[in-house]
């Protein structure tokens, strides 16, 4: 007989381990979830509401304030915006069409980074006055603390769900970012700080401009330092606009300070520069394609409503529900349906836009340093190690343990006689 090869046992590849990226194909299943688009629901709320505040303040500008209105009622009221509502007079096919243009523009992947952005690109928009400037700083303050509370529950939910495939409540993740409020403002503020030093910089070789006669000689002399100092507040302003989510989802993961956020930050961003970039590229892919199915079931629902019920109460009486310019009752609430289906899609994108930062975070430190992408910071892990550690030794508060002195106890000889002792 002839000797038969053994044969080889065949074993599932795994890509997953090969190529580390696909991972970002689990943002979707971390996305739908109802905790984290109640939560991004009600930060869009809130900017909402402080936004509206700081409309009446005395500094904010008309201009400024009329367009803050026209992109709140934009969201709120999408009825002619092609990103969520439908136009009941328009065919299905017609409809659906808004959804494949949306997707393939990219429109609303991106969107929660203007809360961020829009108020940073004033404040450095040459010739702004201090009326723009200072409502722009109130924009920009209030998006961060809002961010840092709700962006930070986010992610904390999301790691905790693609690390250990566990699930925490959305109070305990409110509880965990509230905690850390400090470290999640002051890690975006920081840069800025950096940015102001060099900026003051600049500011002083302009000074030097005021002297008579010699002061445009001396500016154009040092105009050199001055592209010097811009070149240092452009990387940093580069990194803070893009790295700034990471920086969330940092002090999610480790349960670090604002300070370690960022230097983590600046070392994934500079160092696996490329790396970030094709993790970017396959999340804006992959995002625009599921933000595509969304909001083709979004369209759906609202056509296929207003398509049921027209056939009962009739077309024109229908589409009398959705006429902004009617003053009913009716109409408010009909649009206040409209609103609500509108906010938890815009919930969707956000709970989208942190999960996939959280994921983005976890292939960076893992590219960078090895750390398993199954490694988070769990508060209760921790207790549980600190309870295993044997209590002899010094204490965690840094206080010694004091041990009493064992006795030896008496035998039998020394032990007095009861006998004797009556």
């Amino acid at each position: 007989m002839m000797n038969q090869k053994p044969s080889l046992s065949s074993k599932p590849i795994p890509y997953k381990t090969l190529f580390p990226w696909l991972h970002l194909f689990r943002v979707f299943r971390l996305a739908v979830d109802f905790q984290k688009i109640m939560l991004a629901s009600t930060a869009i709320l809130l900017l909402f509401l402080g936004n509206q505040l700081f409309n009446n303040l005395p500094f904010a500008p008309v201009h400024q304030a009329e367009n803050a209105q026209a992109l709140q009622h934009h969201i709120l009221f999408p009825r002619q915006s092609s990103l969520l509502t439908p136009n009941p007079h328009h065919s299905l096919r017609e409809n659906l069409s808004q959804s494949i243009n949306s997707a393939i523009e990219g429109r609303g992947l991106l969107e929660p980074m203007s809360y961020f952005t829009r108020p940073v690109l004033t404040l450095f928009q040459s010739g702004a006055g201090w009326s723009e400037l200072a409502y722009a700083t109130t924009q920009l303050i209030w998006a961060i603390i809002i961010w840092s509370l709700f962006g930070g529950a986010i992610t904390r939910i999301a790691a905790i769900q693609f690390a250990q495939d566990e699930h925490i409540g959305f109070i305990a993740a409110l509880r965990f970012s509230s905690k850390r409020i400090l470290s999640l403002v002051s890690a975006p503020l920081l840069p800025f700080a950096g940015m102001g030093f060099f900026w003051v910089l600049c500011l002083l070789i302009g000074l030097f401009g005021h002297i008579p006669g010699a002061g445009a000689i001396i500016v154009s002399l040092l105009w050199g330092l001055a592209f010097l100092f811009a070149f240092v507040m452009s990387l940093i302003l580069l990194v803070t606009l893009a790295g700034w989510p990471l920086m969330m989802t940092t002090i999610s993961v480790e349960d670090s300070d604002g300070f370690d956020g960022l230097s983590r930050v600046f070392s994934y961003l500079f160092g696996r520069i490329w790396y970030f970039l094709w993790l970017v590229i396959v999340t804006l892919c992959y995002g625009s394609l599921c933000l595509f199915f969304v909001e083709l079931l979004m369209q759906l629902v609202t056509y296929l409503s207003y398509w049921g019920v027209s056939w009962g109460m009739g077309s024109e009486e229908t589409a009398k529900l959705f006429h902004q310019n009617q003053n009913s009752i009716a109409t408010t609430i009909s649009l206040g349906w409209q609103s609500i289906l509108s906010i938890l899609f815009s919930g969707f994108v956000i709970s989208f836009f942190w999960s996939a930062n959280t994921v983005i975070y976890f292939l960076l430190r893992n590219c960078d340093d090895g750390t398993p992408l199954d490694h988070v910071y769990n508060a209760d892990e921790e207790e549980e190690q600190a309870a295993d550690l044997p209590l002899a030794g010094v204490a965690k508060a840094g206080e010694p343990v004091i041990e009493r002195p064992v006795t030896p106890e008496k035998s039998d000889e020394e032990k007095p006689d009861p006998e004797e002792t009556e």
